[in-house]
């Protein structure tokens, strides 16, 4: 169940070069605040080191894998604790996640693009109960935990980056950064203040065009597990 979501995981790294810290980059102006006079690789640096620092955050955007969109909206903490909505195919899932346990409820148009030829039978014995996510599905388990999600997003290698001039974002002064490789190129965004975030993400060229957002950084939020009567487990049912 999880081969287009964890594409779709895999297609949110349309922003990772801009958080890897490696490479080399001009030395022009860094767009003022912190950032004066600094290259775009200790402004990469800065940004990893903030967002390797967070407990909790927003999640919003959509990415295309496989000629599909996913579109997404979650909070997530290191906690593995998360809620919010995942959509495929015209579709939309809500997804919960708490004390290691993860559970999806999609609507009829989700499990339609989502199972394929067993989307009826599927429909037929979940009615409007939440389902069990089986360990192992680590394209939600990724959506359900912030070191997940960012080890996905932060790599290590080898990309150039280049200061793309300054914007504003939700009334935040930010930095554009932008990175090109064989897949197409990436621009994010990052704050000028500390803490130094990430607040966008986006990739307009290459094969998996995307765009990301990131917000309500370290906000608490609260999960409830689903209450048993209100569960299913397909494993359980063969």
């Amino acid at each position: 169940m999880t081969t287009k979501v964890g594409m779709g995981l895999a297609a949110l790294g349309l922003g990772a070069a801009v958080l890897t810290g490696c490479g080399g980059g001009d030395d022009g102006d860094g767009g003022g605040g912190d950032f004066e006079g600094q290259s775009a690789d200790k402004i990469v640096e800065q940004a990893k080191k903030d967002m390797d620092g967070l407990k909790a955050v927003r999640v919003a955007g959509s990415v295309t894998t496989d000629g599909q969109e996913i579109e997404l909206d979650m909070q997530l903490n290191t906690d593995a604790d998360c809620t919010g909505t995942i959509g495929f195919g015209g579709g939309t899932t809500e997804l919960l996640g708490t004390g290691g346990s993860v559970w999806m409820k999609p609507d009829e148009t989700f499990w339609k693009a989502f199972a394929g030829d067993s989307a009826d039978q599927v429909i037929t014995v979940v009615g409007d109960k939440w389902v069990v996510v089986p360990a192992g599905e680590d394209g939600f388990a990724e959506l359900c935990d912030l070191d997940d999600l960012l080890d996905e997003l932060i790599s290590d290698d080898d990309t150039d980056y280049t200061k793309a001039g300054d914007d504003e974002i939700d009334g935040e002064r930010v930095l554009a950064v932008e990175s090109k490789d064989e897949d197409g190129s990436s621009t994010g965004y990052v704050v000028v203040d500390e803490p130094h975030y990430l607040v966008k993400v986006e990739k307009t060229e290459g094969d998996e065009p995307g765009s990301v957002a990131f917000s309500e950084f370290d906000e608490e939020f609260s999960v409830e597990a689903p209450a048993g009567d209100e569960v299913i487990d397909l494993n359980d049912l063969g």
